[in-house]
């Protein structure tokens, strides 16, 4: 019936196996979980920028471009602007907004509002003219972010769980 092989690897090898499966599990969570917290604090920053260190200008959007974001339900489809604009002290400066609420408008040829680091001008948000930049960073985005990081807050304390289960196990 049983031999004694089969009794070494019911003893051993299994928990091998769980300690390799929870390290790949930990593995995920973790990347899950840095990408969370740079999501977060690239949105921190911007939220910054758009309510108070933020310097006002009004720029031009020399063109707009669809992209597309592997999400795990699907995809997200967003327009991506690139605008140009002159700074208060003369800068020439054309770039993509790091964040927008643009969704699917193509606003190509108009004036927009926008906000930009005065440290960098190359740091700037562009909120649709209905929208405040403020109310447009604490949107959709956001609540992507939170749920990111509550998952790998949850996974990560899973991890440690399991870990302990199992080093309760050898």
């Amino acid at each position: 019936m049983f031999d004694v092989e089969m009794i070494d690897f019911m003893r051993h090898g299994v928990p091998i196996l769980l300690g390799i499966a929870l390290l790949g599990f930990a593995v995920t969570v973790l990347g899950a979980l840095m990408r969370g917290v740079a999501g977060l604090i690239s949105l921190v920053r911007s939220y910054r920028l758009a309510s108070t260190t933020g310097l006002a200008a009004e720029g031009r959007v020399v063109s707009s471009s669809e992209h597309r974001s592997r999400l795990p339900g699907g995809f997200e489809r967003r327009m991506v602007e690139t605008i140009a604009f002159t700074t208060q002290s003369g800068v020439a400066v054309q770039g993509e907004a790091a964040h927008a609420d643009i969704g699917m408008e193509d606003r190509t040829g108009q004036t927009v509002a926008l906000r930009y680091d005065g440290q960098d001008p190359t740091r700037f948000v562009a909120p649709t003219d209905s929208g405040d930049a403020v109310e447009m960073l604490w949107g959709p985005r956001a609540q992507q972010l939170g749920k990111q990081l509550a998952v790998g807050v949850i996974g990560l304390l899973i991890v440690v769980w399991a870990a302990r289960l199992l080093l309760g196990i050898l």
